[in-house]
C-alpha cells in the first residue's frame, strides 16, 4: 500500500545517517490458503493480518541492506521535492498525484439520493487502494460542491 511504502521510505530516511541495523518483513497482501479448504486470501492492507499470524512473519524477517535503505531513502527526498497531495501505486511503482487524480472513479458511483457513506462504504470494499474513509468523504464533497 502506498502508506506502507511511504512509511517505508520515510524510516530508510530517518536512519540514513545511523549505524542502526533495518530489519523487515515482507507480508503477502495476496496467498493461497490451503486450510481449511483451498482459496485465494486478498488482505487490502496490512491491518488485516490476523495476530496469531504476526509471529510466523516476524520469522521471515531480513536484514534490509545499506544499498537497499539509501535507494529508499533518495525515493523519499524525490517525493518530498515533488510535495504533492497524495501518493499512489502505479503499476507498482510509487507515484505523486495530484489530488482529483480518483476523481473520475468517484464521480462514476455518485447517483441522485445515493448517500455518501454508501458510495464511501462501496470503495473501500471494491478497491484497494490505500486511502482512509476520511478521504473519500472529503473528496465527494468536493466534487458535489463544485458541480453546476
Amino acid at each position: 500500500m502506498p502508506d506502507d511504502w511511504l512509511g517505508y521510505d520515510w524510516l530508510c530516511q530517518q536512519l540514513a545517517d545511523t549505524d542502526a541495523q533495518l530489519r523487515q518483513v515482507m507480508v503477502p497482501l495476496s496467498q493461497v490458503i490451503t486450510r481449511p479448504g483451498l482459496a485465494l486470501q486478498t488482505l487490502s492492507d496490512l491491518s488485516e493480518v490476523l495476530p496469531a499470524d504476526i509471529a510466523h512473519y516476524l520469522q521471515l524477517a531480513q536484514d534490509v541492506s545499506e544499498d537497499e535503505q539509501r535507494a529508499h531513502s533518495y525515493e523519499w527526498q524525490a517525493l518530498v521535492v515533488e510535495n504533492a497531495p497524495l501518493r499512489v501505486n502505479l503499476n507498482g511503482h510509487l507515484v505523486s498525484a495530484p489530488a482529483d487524480f480518483y476523481n473520475s472513479l468517484l464521480k462514476r458511483q455518485i447517483q441522485p439520493g445515493r448517500p455518501i457513506v454508501q458510495i464511501i462504504g462501496e470503495m473501500l470494499m471494491r478497491y484497494s487502494l490505500g486511502l482512509p474513509d476520511w478521504w473519500y468523504r472529503a473528496r465527494l464533497q468536493h466534487i458535489l460542491s463544485t458541480r453546476g
